[in-house]
């Protein structure tokens, strides 16, 4: 079978962007996510744990060299544990978000509607493009007949189920509030207008699911917790089942 290029992953090494590492062995990976507007850190640590024949491929933020980069996301983890043995492989992408339930709880003020819309939208579309790039390095694997299993998931310090329900709902019933005048309603329903057709995803979303390219996968969510100064954690065991 081809071999994949990659670079082994050793201990201490400085993690680089857009690189496929190989590990071998049980190892934990720690992903940073930090911000230049305030000093809050969230850390995502993965715990890979391995089995004779077994090894996995790494990536931070990585991007396919068979796709342009305009137009194309990424998540910050994209990762796939290979088994050697029984041909099996195990994908898993994950994005960090600080918070995804950060817009208003009035949904008429700061533009929450359309931050809600945008926040899943946007990365439900990193995911599908994630699995788009881990399919690029993963087609010499599958043309020997190795069996894939994907999940996808997102750690975030909250998630609030209720409240991508209630956007849902406001899109589908579209009605004038009371304490709003017409003017200022015709302009907020034109800008929302075109993200009628989001409800289901924002639905599905909501109910820890998502649909991409007609498959309906579960969402993994793990949530961020305080660990010390500004710094937000979570580890996430990975192995196969």
């Amino acid at each position: 079978m081809i071999c994949l290029n990659t670079k082994r992953l050793k201990d201490g090494m400085d993690i680089q962007n857009n690189v496929l590492y190989r590990i071998d062995g049980n190892k934990t990976v720690s992903i940073r996510e930090e911000h230049g507007d305030c000093a809050d850190v969230e850390t995502v640590s993965l715990k890979f744990l391995l089995e004779d024949g077994q090894y996995a491929v790494f990536g931070k933020e990585y991007h396919s060299p068979n796709f342009s980069k305009h137009g194309c996301k990424s998540t910050d983890i994209l990762t796939c544990l290979i088994d050697e043995k029984g041909k099996e492989l195990y994908t898993f992408s994950l994005d960090i978000k600080k918070n995804i339930s950060a817009f208003s709880d009035n949904l008429l003020q700061d533009n929450a509607v359309l931050s809600a819309v945008k926040e899943v939208s946007g990365f439900v579309e990193q995911l599908h493009h994630s699995i788009l790039h881990k399919e690029s390095f993963l087609v010499a694997y599958k043309s020997d007949g190795y069996k894939e299993t994907v999940e996808v998931g997102i750690a975030t310090r909250r998630f609030e189920k209720e409240k991508f329900l209630k956007v849902a709902e406001f899109l589908e019933d579209f009605e004038m509030p009371s304490n709003m005048s017409p003017l200022v309603w015709y302009k907020l329903k034109n800008n929302l207008m075109p993200y009628v057709g989001e409800v289901s995803k924002l639905r599905d979303f909501a109910n820890q699911k998502v649909m991409i390219c007609g498959h309906l996968y579960p969402l993994h969510v793990y949530l961020l917790e305080w660990s010390k100064g500004t710094e937000y954690t979570v580890t996430i065991e990975l192995r196969m089942e």
